[in-house]
């Protein structure tokens, strides 16, 4: 393949990654960091495509991208979307196994972008009222890549895949393995048993996860 082919190749898949990054409403930086596309280029090719498709929303979003992890630890069902992004981003290798420092300006490319995005529209299919959005998961793989605030974990008991955020002190137990030893402490209880357990934890610590597919 010459110089000149391989440059094409490379265009048309920067120009394809921007138009599926589009439809799940990235951000103009966004976009513009993965396909390195410059702003403009970005521009016209979404006022291009919503003059081809006036039916689909493809504007870029503006504003700034998101930048805290609580939000994404909210509910349990968030963080078994979390939990559960994460591990596909791993093993399809968008993040890699060892901590990547300044990961926002050394993971993007075509090829991760790519990726990024099939893992984003597999979750979707199999979980179809998933709320974590786009722009949510590549702060998630940033975040995770750069290892500072959060990373990936087993949980000590069943070995689901859990997210542990490093500010909180929660045990690293998944939120399905502690409902059911609370539900066998409870039946303990009514049946008049003494035990001798800890104060109970909250029931959805930060960086637990529940299962997705019970």
């Amino acid at each position: 393949m010459r110089v000149s082919d391989q440059e094409y190749s490379r265009d048309q898949r920067s120009f394809h990654l921007a138009l599926r990054m589009l439809r799940h409403e990235a951000r103009l930086n966004t976009i513009c960091a993965w396909t390195k596309f410059t702003e403009e280029r970005v521009r016209n090719l979404s006022r291009s495509h919503r003059r081809q498709q006036p039916r689909h929303d493809s504007e870029p979003h503006r504003g700034p991208s998101p930048k805290r992890l609580a939000p994404l630890l909210a509910t349990a069902s968030l963080r078994s979307e979390v939990a559960a992004l994460a591990g596909l981003c791993r093993v399809l290798g968008i993040i890699p196994e060892a901590r990547l420092l300044n990961a926002r300006k050394r993971l993007p490319s075509v090829t991760l972008g790519e990726r990024l995005c099939e893992a984003f529209e597999f979750f979707q299919e199999i979980v179809p009222f998933a709320r974590l959005t786009f722009e949510q998961l590549v702060f998630l793989v940033f975040a995770v890549a750069e290892g500072e605030m959060c990373s990936i974990d087993l949980c000590a008991s069943c070995r689901a895949v859990i997210l542990v955020d490093h500010l909180s002190l929660a045990r690293r137990v998944c939120v399905h393995c502690q409902n059911a030893k609370r539900v066998a402490a409870d039946g303990q209880r009514r049946e008049g048993e003494p035990t001798m357990e800890t104060p109970e934890e909250p029931l959805e610590p930060p960086g637990s996860q529940r299962r997705l597919f019970d």
